[in-house]
């Protein structure tokens, strides 16, 4: 809850002082789902926030499969109603991937950072990876790769159609004073 309004909080002040702002995730939990009282804040919060939805997105991992199919749906319909983007977070990790993505509508996709750093050293990754991202735009969800280090690899996922690359290729995680003057 309190990252939840410190995220808000930060692209509410950005948004107010005319300054970019790019989307920020928040990594939902399985526990954070067994807690009504906690979710229910969250969109309470994010009602009260003025800026646009899809600013605050959420990231929602393969372990917390269980959490979501127990009937929480609705609480990932409701982020969605007040246009937040929900994404699967370490995709390929689990075992329960495709079950996740035949049972919800996710935006966005993150590909697990252990199929990128194969990308140079194992050629049936590069496939894996150009199935999994041909089959994520053709369910109309955005793809994101996590983990990428190397040019090689930036190249590989560039040419593959990805969407959006993440890693210390670009950048290591940054407190926010060293975000802001990025």
């Amino acid at each position: 809850l309190y990252v939840t309004k410190e995220v808000c909080n930060f692209l509410m002040n950005r948004h107010k002082q005319g300054k970019p702002v790019v989307p920020v995730s928040i990594n939902l939990s399985w526990m954070d789902f067994y807690d009504e009282s906690m979710m229910s804040w969250i969109i309470n919060d994010l009602r009260k926030c003025s800026i646009p939805g899809a600013m605050a997105r959420f990231e929602i991992t393969e372990t917390s499969y269980a959490a979501i199919k127990e009937d929480r749906n609705n609480i990932l319909s409701s982020l969605k109603n007040l246009g937040s983007k929900v994404l699967l977070d370490d995709f390929g990790s689990g075992y329960s991937s495709f079950g996740m993505l035949q049972n919800y509508n996710f935006d966005i996709l993150k590909i697990d950072m252990s199929f990128v750093r194969q990308i140079e050293t194992n050629p049936k990754t590069r496939s894996i990876l150009g199935f999994i991202i041909e089959m994520a735009h053709e369910m109309e969800m955005q793809v994101v790769a996590e983990g990428a280090e190397t040019q090689a690899q930036v190249d590989f996922l560039k040419e593959s159609g990805c969407d959006f690359i993440q890693g210390y290729y670009y950048s290591k995680p940054l407190p926010e004073e060293e975000f802001v003057r990025m």
